[in-house]
């Protein structure tokens, strides 16, 4: 009777079957670490660099740098085009971030009422945001002459004194918040738009039964669910707000904050001083303290607009 013999089995190393869930975590992972590798090599470099610059007598003319400690940050807090930026930037924001917020607020409520054409109501308030902003700039800029812009004409036909919009220093600021709060109307919406399609309509429902109006479903119902969105929406408008650029470089009257520094903005001033006065070492400064101030604020305003509300 013959006998078969089986062959030995070969050991396999590292052999290991992941399952579809982990596969899936793993892929996760890998495409995650993508942009982490990007930020820190980078952004995170930049950062770190820009630090270093912070303490050394860098101008970008100059082959040579000399280390001079806190020289630099001394200089900023004596300059008066610092304070005139750190003033213009608080206003942005303590002006921009509340009436973008209750503007767009008020456009989203308005759109999740809307029937019919829905699609294409949120298209065109959508449409200034995917725009180029130094497109919208150079046309308001245009509307905002003196002489033959549009808002001129209309003053004229109204019967009213003209308005110097971006020659006058207590317009000139205004006539440019205006702007980018209308450019940034249709996204902030969207967003609110968003959060609003998330709540459920049982709530609203049984309010009506128990004879709540449409203030009372306002003010108890969707406030407070749309806490999360709108604590979002505050914070991306705030850090949008006190890092306008695009707007102010051109639409300001010279093109660095203009007229009388009536509408430099931190990042204005920082570019200015980094590519023009070619002071690296002081645009840096500028940067570190305007980071840090961004980050105070972001900080405290997300302990103070954040309530967590579960249904």
């Amino acid at each position: 009777m013959a006998t078969t013999v089986t062959p030995p089995k070969k050991r396999q190393f590292f052999s290991f079957r992941l399952s579809l869930a982990q596969k899936r975590m793993v892929w996760a992972y890998i495409f995650v670490a993508i942009p982490l590798a990007y930020f820190l090599l980078v952004n995170f470099s930049a950062m770190f660099s820009s630090f270093l610059f912070s303490f050394e007598d860098y101008v970008t003319i100059r082959a040579s740098r000399t280390f001079i400690g806190l020289e630099n940050y001394q200089r900023v807090f004596e300059m008066k085009p610092f304070l005139d930026a750190l003033r213009n930037t608080f206003v942005l924001a303590a002006v921009r971030v509340p009436l973008l917020t209750v503007l767009s607020l008020g456009v989203a409520l308005m759109l999740h009422n809307i029937r019919r054409a829905k699609g294409a109501f949120r298209m065109l308030y959508f449409i200034p945001f995917v725009t180029s902003g130094v497109a919208i700039a150079w046309v308001f800029k245009f509307m905002f002459l003196p002489n033959f812009g549009l808002f001129t004409h209309l003053f004229d036909l109204l019967g009213m004194k003209r308005v110097f919009f971006l020659g006058d220093p207590k317009t000139a600021l205004g006539s440019i918040i205006s702007v980018t709060i209308w450019a940034g109307l249709g996204y902030y919406a969207l967003i609110f738009l968003a959060g609003l399609e998330e709540i459920p309509q049982v709530f609203y429902e049984a309010a009506r039964v128990d004879g709540a109006n449409s203030w009372q479903c306002f003010r108890h119902i969707t406030i407070p669910l749309l806490n999360r969105t709108l604590v979002l929406v505050i914070l991306l408008a705030m850090i949008s707000s006190l890092q306008s650029f695009t707007f102010v470089r051109m639409m300001s009257k010279d093109g660095f904050g203009g007229p009388l520094n009536s509408t430099i903005t931190m990042p204005l001033l920082i570019y200015k001083e980094a590519f023009f006065s070619m002071q690296m070492g002081r645009a840096s400064a500028i940067a570190v303290i305007f980071f840090i101030i961004v980050l105070i604020i972001t900080v405290i305003q997300r302990k103070l607009v954040s309530r967590e509300v579960d249904y």
